[in-house]
């Protein structure tokens, strides 16, 4: 297993694609690469990144005309949520889906992933961040309805109590 705080990048292609030579280029700059075939990603098993993170997954060639590539997004995204997709340098264009260039250079390609990378590293925390403050925006609001539902009864108690010392039972007296 690499470095728990290496970007890991899913090489998603179909079983037909060799894994894309720029897999093991990335590997050489540090970067951790989960090679993921298309067909077996259905439904997305949970031993392709095992316990890592995966920070961004590549879309080949290949897989860049699969029919059932939108689907496949919103399972892996099921996985990992908020994953960011990236088509490769020789993959068609994918509405919605970012592209590296054939022009771009490796230390370029890096540059861009690492903006991706943290760009959805930043979403994950911020939406992290909110998630903890509903929780306990949550359990603020159940600790103010159990003493809204105390201070109601402590409220009927001296009410019934008034209503007793004041001679009158309740309604059914006046």
């Amino acid at each position: 297993m690499g470095d728990p705080c290496e970007p890991v990048l899913m090489m998603l292609r179909t079983a037909g694609e060799a894994v894309p030579a720029l897999a093991g280029q990335l590997a050489a700059m540090g970067y951790g690469i989960v090679d993921a075939v298309g067909a077996e990603l259905d439904p997305v098993p949970t031993a392709i990144g095992g316990s890592r993170v995966i920070d961004l997954a590549l879309v080949s060639a290949g897989l860049s005309t699969w029919p059932e590539l939108p689907g496949l997004a919103v399972r892996l995204r099921g996985t990992w949520p908020r994953l960011p997709l990236v088509c490769l340098p020789e993959a068609a264009p994918v509405p919605g889906l970012p592209a590296l260039t054939p022009d771009m250079s490796l230390p370029e390609i890096c540059e861009r992933l690492d903006e991706l990378v943290l760009s959805a590293a930043q979403v994950r925390a911020e939406a992290e961040s909110l998630r903890r403050r509903a929780s306990a925006l949550a359990a603020q609001v159940r600790r103010g309805r159990m003493g809204l539902g105390d201070a109601v009864a402590d409220a009927r108690r001296l009410l019934t109590e008034a209503r007793r010392l004041s001679g009158r039972g309740g309604p059914e007296d006046s």
